[in-house]
């Protein structure tokens, strides 16, 4: 019969291996996580119905555009249009930069022309 420390010292070691395969595939997804997105990756991009509306918004319009001219243009709510402006800039579609407090959005010349890379 195996003593109380010689049990809890194989349970500590199994927990032990436990840890270590768990923090091995936190790395691992975090290395997924920081790797370039975006069709300059190699990636196609699908966009939603929603986040189509506000490309072909950005398209008519040539200047950068905040999120309240763009929901102008397609009349939803200010929020939804900034975070789907900010979804487009950070899968590499479009350029931001700031004015005073706003941030400006504009779509990139590869997609604002033959729209490659989108699919529905």
């Amino acid at each position: 019969m195996a003593s109380a420390y010689h049990t809890i010292n194989l349970m500590l070691k199994a927990i032990l291996q436990k840890i270590d395969i768990l923090d091995i595939k936190i790395s691992m997804v975090g290395e997924e996580l920081r790797g370039p997105r975006g069709p300059a990756a190699g990636n196609t991009v699908y966009l939603t119905v929603g986040i189509q509306t506000t490309v072909q918004a950005l398209k008519t319009i040539k200047t950068p555009v905040t999120a309240r001219q763009v929901a102008a243009i397609t009349g939803r709510a200010r929020a939804v249009e900034s975070a789907h402006l900010n979804e487009l800039w950070r899968n590499g579609m479009a350029t931001r930069t700031m004015r005073e407090r706003e941030r400006l959005f504009v779509l990139k010349e590869e997609y604002r022309d033959k729209g490659q890379a989108l699919e529905s």
